[in-house]
This record gives C-alpha cells, structure tokens and sequence, in this order.
C-alpha cells in the first residue's frame, strides 16, 4: 500500500466533500424538475383529462426549471389542450 502524506489526505478528503455536496446540488435539481414536471402533468390532466403519449414525451424532454414553471402556468390558464401544445413547441 503506498504512502499517503498528510496534504495528499486532505485533498482527498476535500475532493470527496466537493463531490457530495456537488451531488447533493445535483440531486436537489433534478428533484425540482422532476416535481415541477408533475405539477404540469397533474394540471394538464386535471383540466383536459389523459395526457397523450407524444405529449407526455415532448414534456420530459424540457429540463429547463423556468420552461417548466412556464409550462405549468399554461397549463393551467390555457382555454384548451392546442393551446397548451402550441405553447410547449414555442419554448
């Protein structure tokens, strides 16, 4: 087993840290986008019923937060499901 010198285990340490609050970051991301996408999901089918396949697809595909905040918004003040579609290809 090789030598690790003091400064060599205090950079590893340091580098381990980084990496979890980096994955902490990451994973906090992905859980707003993910609820975000939800909340479109949940009012898209709230008001217009079923959601299509194609649709549910073009929706997953966003990973932008704000583009989600803003679909969420279309969703629930869009008079109809075109609406909605002709908003979401506009992003």
């Amino acid at each position: 087993m090789p030598y690790v010198t003091t400064i060599e285990r205090m950079g590893l340490q340091q580098g381990r840290q980084e990496g979890r609050q980096e994955g902490r970051q990451e994973g906090r991301q992905e859980g707003r986008q993910e609820g975000l996408l939800q909340l479109v999901f949940d009012a898209l089918e709230a008001r217009f019923g079923d959601v299509s396949y194609p649709l549910r697809e073009q929706l997953l595909a966003v990973a932008d937060t704000a583009e989600l905040k803003r679909l969420h918004r279309e969703a629930v003040l869009a008079p109809d499901l075109a609406t909605f579609e002709r908003a979401l290809r506009r992003e």
